[in-house]
């Protein structure tokens, strides 16, 4: 589903309001980002697919990404662009590669 704003200290989400039940989809990419940057991709895509899978195969906005959405089903603000986010997902992929093969090729001529 993706990281819910608000969640208690029980692991349940915060019901107390609206935007705390409710799931950013451009928030929880730029989440991705950030773990994908700090060396935790597995997390990160983990956290990314459950925005993928909820907005793509469950409620079937392939290109109407919503702003925000809920268990419940509910989402507001289509074609948000926030979601635009994505991209820092592929430029932390893109960083996280360049700096694996910048090191290897660091070590093999310290050799």
């Amino acid at each position: 589903m993706g990281a819910v704003n608000g969640m208690r200290p029980e692991g349940v989400p915060d019901r107390s309001s609206v935007q705390s039940d409710e799931v950013w989809v451009g928030v929880v990419y730029g989440l991705a980002a950030t773990m994908i940057h700090e060396g935790m991709k597995e997390e990160g895509m983990r956290t990314a697919e459950g925005c993928y899978r909820t907005v793509w195969e469950k409620l079937g906005m392939a290109f109407q990404t919503p702003e925000a959405y809920c268990e419940k089903g509910i989402y507001r603000s289509l074609a948000y662009m926030r979601p635009l986010s994505i991209w820092a997902m592929q430029l932390a992929l893109d960083t996280s590669q360049k700096d694996k093969t910048t090191s290897t090729t660091d070590r093999q001529n310290q050799s």
